[in-house]
């Protein structure tokens, strides 16, 4: 679409997302902060600034996702992905199974969160058990 994968690389130590790896990158950013931050420091209705935002994040996040699947990652690459969105996924999920068990209740999106995160661990697990 707009950004080129050749201009960012997989963020792998600070979260999900692009980093960027040169000039071309920083540029890219910078284009699409510039808007929203003179768009919000003019005056007018609010309601128009958040649609405009809105609609301006909404470009922004279909660019990045266009971005990143087009970002080729060899076989290792892939690898420490899954592993390490694995970790943040049991960390979610403990962090959900602490909260419910300290709070004496069951807020029935912790509950859904939890039994759906299972769920489609052993799902998943039984696919590629039998690939």
């Amino acid at each position: 679409m707009i950004g080129n994968p050749k201009w960012f690389g997989i963020r792998k130590y600070s979260g999900w997302g692009l980093t960027p790896n040169c000039w071309q990158g920083w540029a890219y950013i910078g284009a699409f902060l510039a808007p929203v931050i003179l768009i919000n420091s003019i005056s007018f209705d609010q309601n128009i600034k958040n649609l405009i935002t809105a609609i301006w994040t909404g470009i922004l996040l279909i660019d990045v996702v266009h971005i990143m699947s087009q970002i080729k990652k060899d076989e290792r690459e892939m690898l420490h992905e899954a592993i390490a969105d694995r970790n943040a996924l049991w960390f979610m999920i403990s962090v959900l199974v602490i909260s419910v068990l300290v709070k004496q209740s069951v807020d029935p999106i912790f509950l859904t969160a939890i039994l759906g995160a299972t769920l489609i661990k052993a799902v998943t697990q039984f696919y590629l058990r039998d690939k």
